[in-house]
């Protein structure tokens, strides 16, 4: 077996791991190890994986298989042509069964028989190969809500749990966090999938516009993109327009600022669930994650070939404020690919903004409002739009910065 293979074993039992690798080494195979689906995904960031064996239960006691489901699901998302191999208990065969039916290649049953596993093994390498070969499909979905992060699972979780429903969702976050995504998701999970997804710029609405728009989602589903820059005036012509329609409404403020912006009888109708999307840098592990899958969709969409990323590189993304979020990280790496021709993805390929900040660059003629705005517009953007960190930087409180941003227009 060629050294090239690479097989990676998410089992929480060590002994488990620990005869699963040193049985496939033994026949020329690359393996590494995971204790958990957390630990799997910064393997799966770093570079290809070739088969994986996937234990159903993670957490003591517990023989549901449900955390192996959810990983399952996620491993399939993220590649369409990922080999799992279903690791379960001797009274597991109803479970390997669902497992196959969720996309699962294959199943072992523990304990194993060696030869089995092997087999099993090489069986799924090639079929890895196969699909690799075959370029009818990407190996890469895009439009996937990616990563394990609190808030990203938190975000995941509420999407799967309010989309089939009819509850009017607003989601929060800042640019690039990734909320136009969440409204595609929302709709093609809900009953409404099979009509078009219409929406809505609210800073850019009219009650011409309105009409036009609610009337092209009646009995269907309306993104209100920015609804917090509706223009005050509107806020009753839209709030009777809405009638049949459900609601996703998108913001970069928090609820008490979308309050101020829209009022409370606005509000009512359209915040019934809210989701909030946190800004990439307080999304601990999932960088990592994020990158290595845009590198892969990107490489595929491109045609170039996908190559792993070099030990500066992988800690310059690391490293980075990514102010942009998720936007910008997808921006970044499409770069690299487009621009890398190395054997690795360089630090240089990805064009990086320098670390420190140039300083803040004040009017010339000391006008108090306009050095405001500009102090201001900093201390949000910094803080990717969250009014109680800002306000706490400015010195301020959140009501006054409320009242400042209506002013400015921010």
């Amino acid at each position: 077996m060629s050294t090239e293979s690479h097989i990676l074993v998410i089992d929480d039992d060590p002994d488990i791991a620990k005869a699963a690798r040193l049985l496939l080494e033994r026949h020329g195979m690359r393996v590494s190890t995971a204790a958990n689906p957390e630990a799997a995904w910064v393997l799966l960031a770093g570079e290809p994986i070739d088969v994986i064996l996937l234990d159903l239960n993670f957490a003591r006691g517990r023989t549901t298989g449900e955390e192996g489901f959810a990983m399952l699901d996620r491993l399939i998302a993220a590649d369409a042509r990922a080999v799992v191999i279903v690791v379960t208990g001797h009274s597991g065969i109803a479970v390997a069964v669902r497992a196959m039916r969720s996309g699962a290649t294959d199943f072992v049953i523990k304990p194993w028989n060696n030869e089995r596993l092997l087999t099993t093994v090489e069986r799924g390498l090639a079929l890895r190969r196969a699909k690799l070969e075959t370029a009818a499909t990407p190996p890469v979905h895009d439009g996937i809500l990616l990563g394990e992060s609190a808030g990203i699972t938190r975000a995941r979780d509420l999407v799967a749990r309010v989309a089939p429903t009819a509850a009017p969702i607003l989601i929060h976050g800042a640019a690039g966090t990734g909320k136009t995504l969440v409204a595609r998701l929302v709709h093609q999970a809900s009953p409404h999938a099979s009509l078009p997804l219409i929406t809505v710029d609210a800073e850019a609405a009219d009650a011409t516009v309105i009409a036009q728009q609610t009337a092209a989602a009646a009995g269907g589903l309306l993104v209100i993109d920015h609804i917090d820059r509706l223009p005050r005036a509107l806020n009753g012509v839209l709030l009777s327009a809405l009638d049949g329609i459900r609601v996703i409404a998108t913001t970069r403020l928090d609820r008490t600022g979308v309050r101020v912006a829209i009022g409370e009888d606005l509000l009512d109708r359209v915040g019934t669930i809210e989701i909030a999307l946190p800004p990439l840098v307080d999304r601990a592990g999932d960088v990592a994650l994020l990158a290595r899958h845009f590198l892969a969709l990107f490489a595929y969409r491109h045609g170039k070939p996908l190559r792993p990323l070099d030990a500066d590189t992988a800690q310059a993304i690391a490293a980075d404020r990514w102010p942009d979020n998720v936007r910008g990280l997808r921006q970044t790496m499409e770069r690299a690919v487009l621009l890398g021709n190395g054997e690795t993805y360089a630090a240089g390929d990805l064009l990086l903004s320098p670390a420190t900040a140039e300083p803040l660059s004040l009017a010339p003629d000391l006008s108090l409002a306009r050095n405001e705005e500009t102090l201001i517009t900093a201390a949000l953007e910094r803080h990717a739009f969250n009014v109680s960190r800002a306000a706490a930087q400015l010195g301020l409180t959140r009501a006054a910065l409320y009242r400042r941003m209506a002013r400015y227009g921010l």
